[in-house]
Parts: structure tokens; C-alpha cells; sequence
């Protein structure tokens, strides 16, 4: 049988197969005592190669490319890490440690490119982005050519008035009845909002269905223009947090990785011992760490960066849409007396 031609590859740096044993060679000199130029050179040749091969590789060659690109990441400048990013958003090939990896830099110049096109991110990876990152990463979702509710459903809770008209502007995002009155009510204050929401005919019905259920001479839209100054104006109104106390408390510990706090605050709430909220906390399952968490009741959203605390950051929670239902329909009272029970036999184990 012939043997295979050498296939060609990044003009600029790789001129045949042979050349990637060198770059091999090279990588490992880069990473014990090269400065950052350097490294930075060897990510972006690396990532060149990958483009140029990365049909032709197998499962074994995939998974070396995965350890390098993996390895050089943390090494490397923004700009290294964004040609990389570039370079495999569109690929279906790539790793998907990589791929997480990159979304979640803190730099949006590098996730940006990942989060608008890589096929690989999950709604599990969509929704912890939307959860945790920032509004930038947001935006950068927004540009997806399809977004599911649950996706937007997050996004709409932490929206401002940019994100919400990219979101709105977007023909792929769809959204949950919840979803769909967050952006109704937010286009009753923004004009330009209102005028995208009824070109959807999504969006459009909705409007429609809230037009019939005004009084008489009343009218959605931009508000009028504000009356002419009184000699005692009012105070302006102010914006008032209404997320629960025990929740910003929770996503304070949770954001700084006070995780073990956390769980202690959570169970002096519920009144059991520490112990069990851990255990529980510790389980792939979420069963019994949901019923202490409906017990106080926390919302969804501090739920899901609890189970977020529990994995590496991107990777994929089991489970994740049916554990958000579960916790939807599980009612306070039931929560309660699972919990008692739980932390009973927890107390009888220690």
C-alpha cells in the first residue's frame, strides 16, 4: 500500500506532518524554563496545527493536542489565548476541556469567540456562563444562532438594557412563559425595546394578550416625557434589591469560594447539622440537598451556583433541567419535613 502524502498545513509555521515531532520537542522546552514570548509562540503554532490536522486525527491524537493546549493556556498572554480561541470556536473536533477552558476566561476577548460558535457548549456550560461571568459573556451568548429558555430564562434575570435587546433581537433565542413576560415588562420602559418585541411574533402575541387587559385609554410603550419640575419634587424613586437576604448572603460565600461557609449558613438556617447539608451537598445526586435548600426556600438561581461550587468551572452538571424542575414543583412545607428527617437520621450516624 502507498504511503500517505503529508498533508499541508499553516503555511506561516508548519510546512508538513513532520514538523509537529518538532514543535513536540519544542513545547516541552517552553514549559520548564522559556519566558512568555515563548510559550505564547508555541500556543499559537500549536493551535495552527490543530487547524490544519484536526480531521485527520484520532481519539489518541485528539486527546495529546487536548493535554498541550491544556498545559499552554495558563501560560500564556490574552492575546495567545484569543488566537487559539479563534482558531477553534468553529471546530467540532476540538476537546471539549479546551473549549470550557476558554469560554470561561475571564478575558471576554478570548471566551467571546468560543461562547458565539463553538457547537460543543452544552446548556449546562450556557447556563453556568450566564450565571456566573460577566455581562460581556452575556452578550457574547446572545450571538449564538440558537439559544433554549432555560438559557434565556438566566440571562433575563441579570439583563440589562443592552443584553435585553440583543437578546430580543436574536430570531434564535426562545423563551419561557417567565421569560417572555421579563421582556414584556422590561419593553413597557424602553422604547426601542418595545419596538423590537413587536416585530416578534413570539413576543408580539404576548404584547397583544396585555394590550387587551389595560383600562380603558391606557397604552404600553416608551413612558411619556417626565412633567416640568415642581417647586418640592419627590424624591427619586430607589431601586430596591428584592433578592432575599439569605440568598445575597449565600452568593457573597459562594462567590469568593467560601463553600464550606457556605453550607454552614445554609443549615443554621434549616436547623440541621452541618454535617447533613454537606453530605447531602457532597452527593451526585441532588435530592436531599434540594429539600434543604426549598426548606428556607432559596431561589433557583442561588441553588445553581451551589451545584456550580461542586464541579470544575464549565463542566457539565448531571442532571441539571430535571433537578430545576424537581425544584420547581417541590413544595416548602414537604421540604421541610424531608429535611427534619433527613438531618434526624444524620444525627443518629454521628
Amino acid at each position: 500500500m502507498p504511503a500517505r502524502k503529508a498533508v499541508g498545513l499553516h503555511p506561516s509555521h508548519v510546512g508538513n506532518m513532520t514538523q509537529s515531532a518538532a514543535l513536540m520537542g519544542e513545547l516541552t522546552q517552553s514549559l520548564t524554563g522559556s519566558g512568555q514570548a515563548r510559550r505564547d509562540d508555541m500556543l499559537v503554532k500549536f493551535a495552527q496545527l490543530f487547524e490544519g490536522v484536526s480531521h485527520l486525527l484520532d481519539e489518541g491524537g485528539v486527546e495529546t493536542f487536548d493535554k498541550i493546549f491544556v498545559s499552554l493556556i495558563p501560560a500564556c498572554s490574552e492575546e495567545a489565548r484569543k488566537t487559539l480561541a479563534e482558531a477553534v470556536a468553529p471546530n467540532e473536533r476540538v476537546p471539549i476541556r479546551v473549549i470550557r477552558q476558554l469560554a470561561f476566561d475571564d478575558s471576554i476577548l478570548v471566551a467571546r469567540p468560543v461562547i458565539r460558535l463553538s457547537p460543543l457548549l452544552l446548556d449546562e456550560h450556557l447556563l453556568a456562563l450566564a450565571t456566573v461571568k460577566s455581562p460581556e459573556h452575556l452578550l457574547a451568548i446572545c450571538e449564538r444562532t440558537n439559544i433554549n429558555a432555560g438559557v434565556t430564562d438566566i440571562i433575563l434575570s441579570r439583563a440589562n438594557g443592552e443584553i435585553l435587546i440583543a437578546l430580543a433581537s436574536n430570531r434564535g433565542a426562545h423563551f419561557s412563559e417567565r421569560g417572555q413576560n421579563r421582556l414584556v415588562e422590561a419593553a413597557l420602559d424602553d422604547g426601542g425595546l418595545y419596538d423590537i418585541v413587536q416585530q416578534r411574533p413570539d413576543l408580539a402575541a404576548h404584547l397583544d394578550l396585555l394590550d387587551a387587559s389595560l383600562p380603558p385609554g391606557a397604552a404600553w410603550g416608551p413612558p411619556p416625557p417626565a412633567p416640568a419640575p415642581s417647586p418640592a419634587p419627590s424624591p427619586a424613586p430607589v431601586s430596591v434589591d428584592r433578592t432575599p437576604a439569605i440568598d445575597r448572603e449565600l452568593h457573597l460565600l459562594l462567590a469568593t469560594n467560601a463553600v464550606d461557609a457556605a453550607i454552614g449558613t445554609l443549615a443554621v438556617k434549616v436547623g440541621v447539622p452541618v454535617q447533613a447539608v454537606a453530605r447531602a451537598f457532597a452527593l451526585d445526586v441532588h435530592g436531599g440537598f434540594l429539600a434543604y435548600a426549598k426548606a428556607v426556600p432559596l431561589t433557583w438561581e442561588t441553588v445553581l451556583r451551589f451545584l456550580m461550587a461542586r464541579y470544575e468551572a464549565g463542566q457539565v452538571i448531571p442532571r441539571l433541567q430535571r433537578a430545576e424542575a424537581d425544584y420547581t414543583r417541590l413544595q416548602v412545607g414537604e421540604a421541610r419535613r424531608v429535611a427534619s428527617l433527613l438531618g434526624m437520621h444524620s444525627g443518629k450516624q454521628n
